[in-house]
């Protein structure tokens, strides 16, 4: 994303619906600093009109001074004010709306993603984009403004002064601009960097069962600590364009200011400055440069944040390919009805021709399971029928309607899915079964624990339902998370039911227990099974046996029994024999 972009988007969420709010904070803003930059003009008509004696017209300046003062000092207070009422609502839409994009990305953006590196997105991409407000509405906006006013109040007493502050401003900031863009290419570098620190970290802590497992604590302290080396030399590259900055922006305005105080103590000794005049001088110097070096280290600020802010918005970048229809077709329950008709299709970057040919039409009612050997098709098949991917050719239909028809937030309210390995969220029980139906009430979540044979194990639990079942559910067995997953979906109320593999790692009574629930649930709804335990399967009206992305055989568990050679034989008597 180029500067112009980044800038872009952060005044498009700055102004969204706030135009006028920020005209005032603005106008502010500008009140202000014009106030406080008249302080050397105040010095000046002091010692000018001290040797006058006139105690009342000194009072009168006096009064106008500090008033001009307090006047700064409301304006000030009131431009933080207005600022932080745009800014606090303009980092609040920003991070709805690309949390929203990113939710809405294609499930191979998820599935390609690190967890670590997109969470260092949105944290330090939110603190930049305060960070960016302050450093160009407050650094840079006063030392714009004070620089006009110097430059007002000088171009009538001195034109060598006003070339010379002009000079060393043009001079800094083209030195700024250069410097400030190596230390950025240097951030770049080092979040990089960072960020696969931040996915050791994160697969560490997501999967240290794992770790414990196979006892590698030890292996991943030195997996993390050997991504610290080229994490240091990366560090020290960023720090030294810090340096770099400090040592030559130090010398420039240094070298600036010697230079015109020598040529305003020059003309004030051959009296072509009179004392006044020179307070007036040095009153600016001593307010500008600490401003100008002040926006230099603002600016360092805004190059240091705006690596991360440009990550941050760069995920808005991220296009789907899984589009929406122009044109929507709204279907509020489907008869369940699905045909695919001549489907093919590929993985990007991944396994080619995962589904040939495929050609099967499921009815309205119907069970259907699909089995075969790992990397047939199976699941793909189910992707595919949730538009996760779009097959390449070929249609896929609901009730006689192309999957890419329906919005794909009402495609998917159609289903209820048991995946092989449900992941709860790090909250409650009736949390996690109460995701599937909004407003759920207690007396739905229970009656859907009941259908799914967990109701019994809740009420034995010291907080029943309110017990929170950890991060990914690890506080809870494989055939307990399972079954929370089928309440789940029996609070969804869908009109087709997916059971992906839901009982291939499980003990024979927690298959019992699920297939039971499954059952209840399942009857007459059009249902897909995807399995690798065929007595999860015994059951559906239709066996679908794939292999290597196509349809090998297909009937019910007796007629692909009674075939001598098939492959769904040759898989039913090698589980017989385990």
């Amino acid at each position: 994303m180029s500067i112009l972009k980044v800038f872009s988007v952060f005044y498009r969420f700055l102004l969204q619906n706030r135009r006028w709010y920020f005209v005032l904070f603005i106008f502010l803003v500008i009140v202000s600093n014009i106030a406080f930059s008249l302080n050397p003009y105040f010095y000046k008509s002091f010692v000018d009109n001290i040797p006058s004696l006139d105690f009342n017209f000194l009072l009168r300046l006096l009064y106008l001074f500090v008033g001009i003062k307090i006047v700064g000092v409301v304006f000030d207070i009131l431009a933080f004010y207005i600022g932080d009422k745009l800014i606090f609502s303009a980092s609040r839409d920003a991070r709805l709306e690309i949390f929203k994009h990113v939710g809405e990305l294609d499930y191979s953006f998820h599935t390609n993603k690190s967890t670590g590196s997109l969470i260092s997105s949105f944290k330090r991409g939110d603190g930049a984009f305060f960070s960016f407000f302050q450093a160009i509405h407050h650094r840079a906006f006063s030392v714009v403004i004070s620089f006009f006013v110097m430059l007002y109040f000088l171009i009538q007493l001195n034109a060598t002064i006003v070339i010379l502050v002009s000079s060393s401003l043009v001079v800094t900031i083209l030195s700024t601009s250069f410097l400030v863009k190596n230390n950025i290419n240097k951030k770049n570098i080092f979040n990089k960097i960072e960020d696969k620190l931040s996915g050791v970290i994160t697969d560490n802590l997501i999967n240290f069962e794992t770790v414990k497992l196979f006892a590698k604590e030890k292996w991943e302290n030195k997996r993390l600590k050997k991504g610290f080396e080229p994490w240091l030399k990366a560090l020290w590259g960023y720090g030294n364009s810090f340096r770099a900055i400090d040592a030559t922006l130090g010398i420039i305005i240094n070298v600036s200011i010697f230079s015109i105080l020598y040529v305003s103590i020059k003309q004030a000794v051959n009296l072509q400055l009179t004392i006044g005049e020179f307070v007036l001088v040095t009153g600016f110097l001593g307010s500008f440069y600490p401003k100008l070096w002040d926006l230099v280290w603002s600016t360092r600020d805004l190059a240091k944040n705006y690596a991360d802010i440009q990550k941050y918005f760069s995920l808005l970048d991220y296009t789907q390919d899984v589009l929406e229809p122009d044109n929507p077709v709204k279907l509020n329950h489907p008869k369940g009805e699905i045909e695919f008709d001549k489907v093919n299709h590929s993985y990007k970057d991944g396994t080619k021709n995962a589904v040939r040919n495929f050609d099967l039409k499921i009815n309205p009612g119907e069970s259907v399971a699909f089995v075969g050997r790992s990397g047939s098709g199976k699941t793909t098949i189910t992707k595919l029928l949730m538009r996760f991917f779009d097959p390449e050719n070929g249609t896929i239909s609901i009730d006689g309607i192309n999957l890419k028809n329906f919005k794909k937030s009402d495609l998917r309210t159609f289903f209820g899915v048991v995946p092989q390995e449900p992941v709860l969220f790090n909250n409650t029980i009736a949390f996690n079964i109460g995701y599937g139906k909004e407003k759920a009430t207690q007396v739905e979540i229970k009656r859907a624990a009941k259908l799914a044979n967990i109701s019994e194990f809740i009420e034995k639990l010291p907080f029943k339902y309110e017990t929170n079942v950890g991060e990914r559910g690890i506080k809870l067995s494989g055939g307990q998370k399972q079954r929370l997953a089928i309440a789940r979906m029996i609070l969804s109320e869908p009109d087709i039911i997916i059971f992906d593999e839901a009982t291939s790692h499980l003990d024979s009574e927690s298959e019992k227990l699920i297939q039971d629930a499954f059952w209840k649930v399942a009857k007459n709804k059009t249902t897909l099974i995807v399995a690798h335990r065929f007595s999860t399967i015994k059951n559906a009206d239709r066996i679908v046996v794939m292999d290597k992305g196509s349809i090998s055989e297909i009937g019910t568990h007796v007629d692909l029994l009674s075939k001598k050679s098939g492959i769904y034989k040759k898989l039913w008597g090698l589980q017989l024999e385990k």
